[in-house]
Protein backbone atom coordinates (compact mmCIF):
# COMPACT_ATOMS: atom_id res chain seq x y z
CA UNK A 1 0.00 0.00 0.00
CA UNK A 2 1.36 2.85 -0.48
CA UNK A 3 1.38 6.54 1.27
CA UNK A 4 -1.59 8.44 -0.65
CA UNK A 5 -3.75 4.75 -0.19
CA UNK A 6 -3.14 5.06 3.74
CA UNK A 7 -3.94 8.76 3.97
CA UNK A 8 -6.87 8.06 1.84
CA UNK A 9 -8.33 5.38 3.65
CA UNK A 10 -7.28 6.86 6.88
CA UNK A 11 -9.28 10.11 5.95
CA UNK A 12 -12.38 7.75 5.23
CA UNK A 13 -12.17 6.14 8.52
CA UNK A 14 -11.43 9.15 10.32
CA UNK A 15 -14.66 11.40 8.68
CA UNK A 16 -16.89 7.92 8.93
CA UNK A 17 -15.80 7.76 12.68
CA UNK A 18 -16.94 11.48 13.23
CA UNK A 19 -20.03 11.53 11.30
CA UNK A 20 -21.19 8.18 13.10
CA UNK A 21 -20.17 10.23 16.38
CA UNK A 22 -22.02 13.33 15.42
CA UNK A 23 -25.22 10.65 14.93
CA UNK A 24 -25.24 9.49 17.92
CA UNK A 25 -24.77 12.62 19.82
CA UNK A 26 -27.48 14.16 18.02
CA UNK A 27 -30.08 12.72 20.40
CA UNK A 28 -28.49 14.60 23.62
CA UNK A 29 -29.19 18.28 24.13
CA UNK A 30 -26.81 20.49 22.70
CA UNK A 31 -27.17 23.70 24.97
CA UNK A 32 -25.35 26.41 24.05
CA UNK A 33 -21.49 27.50 23.95
CA UNK A 34 -22.56 29.29 27.48
CA UNK A 35 -24.37 26.68 28.82
CA UNK A 36 -23.44 23.29 27.25
CA UNK A 37 -25.41 20.21 27.10
CA UNK A 38 -24.47 16.35 27.25
CA UNK A 39 -23.90 16.98 23.28
CA UNK A 40 -22.19 19.60 22.96
CA UNK A 41 -18.87 18.35 23.42
CA UNK A 42 -18.96 15.24 21.61
CA UNK A 43 -20.67 17.04 18.53
CA UNK A 44 -18.24 19.38 18.46
CA UNK A 45 -15.38 16.86 18.57
CA UNK A 46 -16.95 14.74 15.86
CA UNK A 47 -17.37 17.82 13.65
CA UNK A 48 -13.54 18.61 13.77
CA UNK A 49 -12.52 15.01 13.11
CA UNK A 50 -15.17 14.86 10.35
CA UNK A 51 -13.40 17.74 8.59
CA UNK A 52 -9.66 16.69 9.54
CA UNK A 53 -10.56 13.49 8.33
CA UNK A 54 -11.93 14.91 4.60
CA UNK A 55 -9.06 16.75 4.38
CA UNK A 56 -6.46 14.09 4.91
CA UNK A 57 -8.87 12.01 2.42
CA UNK A 58 -8.25 14.95 -0.35
CA UNK A 59 -4.45 15.14 0.49
CA UNK A 60 -4.46 11.66 -0.03
CA UNK A 61 -5.80 11.94 -3.17
CA UNK A 62 -3.72 15.02 -4.63
CA UNK A 63 -0.47 13.97 -3.19
CA UNK A 64 1.91 13.63 -5.68
CA UNK A 65 4.38 10.85 -3.88
CA UNK A 66 3.65 7.16 -3.32
CA UNK A 67 6.12 6.40 -0.91
CA UNK A 68 6.21 2.85 0.40
CA UNK A 69 4.48 1.54 3.75
CA UNK A 70 6.18 -1.29 5.44
CA UNK A 71 4.01 -3.68 7.17
CA UNK A 72 1.24 -2.92 9.84
CA UNK A 73 3.05 -3.00 13.23
CA UNK A 74 0.61 -4.94 15.60
CA UNK A 75 2.90 -5.07 18.72
CA UNK A 76 2.51 -1.35 19.10
CA UNK A 77 -0.77 -1.12 18.35
CA UNK A 78 -1.91 -4.53 20.72
CA UNK A 79 -0.30 -2.56 23.04
CA UNK A 80 -2.80 0.71 23.00
CA UNK A 81 -5.47 -1.25 22.74
CA UNK A 82 -4.89 -3.30 25.68
CA UNK A 83 -4.12 0.00 27.32
CA UNK A 84 -7.31 1.06 26.77
CA UNK A 85 -9.19 -2.22 27.41
CA UNK A 86 -6.90 -2.62 30.71
CA UNK A 87 -8.33 1.05 31.98
CA UNK A 88 -11.61 0.20 31.10
CA UNK A 89 -11.92 -3.21 32.95
CA UNK A 90 -10.06 -2.23 35.89
CA UNK A 91 -10.52 1.48 36.97
CA UNK A 92 -13.56 0.76 38.92
CA UNK A 93 -11.75 -1.96 40.60
CA UNK A 94 -7.83 -0.92 41.09
CA UNK A 95 -8.98 2.69 41.08
CA UNK A 96 -8.26 6.20 39.15
CA UNK A 97 -4.28 6.83 40.17
CA UNK A 98 -3.08 3.23 39.56
CA UNK A 99 -5.19 2.17 36.78
CA UNK A 100 -4.47 5.64 34.71
CA UNK A 101 -0.52 5.69 35.67
CA UNK A 102 0.04 1.80 34.70
CA UNK A 103 -2.34 2.65 31.24
CA UNK A 104 -0.02 4.89 30.18
CA UNK A 105 2.91 3.10 30.95
CA UNK A 106 1.53 0.35 29.07
CA UNK A 107 0.61 2.45 26.24
CA UNK A 108 4.18 4.26 26.02
CA UNK A 109 5.82 0.97 25.84
CA UNK A 110 4.35 1.28 21.88
CA UNK A 111 6.79 3.64 21.10
CA UNK A 112 10.14 2.35 19.41
CA UNK A 113 11.77 5.83 21.51
CA UNK A 114 12.04 6.48 25.14
CA UNK A 115 13.44 4.92 27.75
CA UNK A 116 11.80 3.86 31.38
CA UNK A 117 12.44 7.52 33.65
CA UNK A 118 10.51 9.29 30.52
CA UNK A 119 7.78 6.88 30.38
CA UNK A 120 7.71 7.47 34.02
CA UNK A 121 7.23 10.97 33.74
CA UNK A 122 4.75 10.85 31.50
CA UNK A 123 2.62 8.69 33.14
CA UNK A 124 3.18 10.64 36.54
CA UNK A 125 2.55 13.98 34.48
CA UNK A 126 -0.96 12.72 32.62
CA UNK A 127 -2.14 11.08 35.88
CA UNK A 128 -1.84 14.18 37.81
CA UNK A 129 -3.75 16.53 34.97
CA UNK A 130 -6.30 13.63 34.39
CA UNK A 131 -6.89 13.57 38.15
CA UNK A 132 -6.91 17.33 38.51
CA UNK A 133 -9.29 17.59 34.82
CA UNK A 134 -11.40 14.69 35.88
CA UNK A 135 -11.87 14.33 39.49
CA UNK A 136 -10.89 17.46 40.93
CA UNK A 137 -12.69 19.85 38.11
CA UNK A 138 -15.46 17.84 36.52
CA UNK A 139 -15.99 15.74 39.53
CA UNK A 140 -16.70 12.32 38.05
CA UNK A 141 -17.39 9.73 40.59
CA UNK A 142 -14.25 7.73 40.16
CA UNK A 143 -12.68 6.29 43.35
CA UNK A 144 -8.91 7.29 43.40
CA UNK A 145 -7.87 4.07 44.78
CA UNK A 146 -10.57 1.22 44.38
CA UNK A 147 -11.92 -1.83 46.08
CA UNK A 148 -8.58 -3.27 45.79
CA UNK A 149 -6.64 -0.79 47.93
CA UNK A 150 -9.17 -0.41 50.36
Amino acid sequence: MNARAKDFWAGLLFLAFGLGVMGIARSYPLGTATRMGPGFFPMVLAALLAVLGLIIAVRGVLAGRQDAIGPLAWEPLLLVIGATVFYGALVRDAGFIAVTFVAVLLAARASRHGRIVPRLILASGTTTCALLIFIKGLGLPLSLSGAWFN
